[in-house]
């Protein structure tokens, strides 16, 4: 019998991985909302340590700006 496959919950500021079961909403380092699937096709993000989506190769890091940027 398959089984589910894990999911994480990514913070696309920090890289802060959770699996999805947590059902947490927010990044607990910064506040920022976490990411559920991949922001341009919507697959599920199947590793804590992706930093592209291996379907469509879209970026879960949101862009630096302002004083953030280096």
């Amino acid at each position: 019998m398959p089984r589910n496959p894990v999911s994480y919950h990514l913070c696309p500021r920090c890289g802060r991985a959770v699996p999805a079961q947590t059902q947490e909403v927010f990044c607990v380092n910064d506040g920022t909302p976490l990411l559920t699937a991949c922001p341009g096709c919507a697959q599920p993000i199947r590793s804590p340590y992706s930093q592209f989506c291996p379907r469509c190769g879209q970026a879960y890091a949101a862009p630096l700006h302002g004083k953030d940027a280096r």
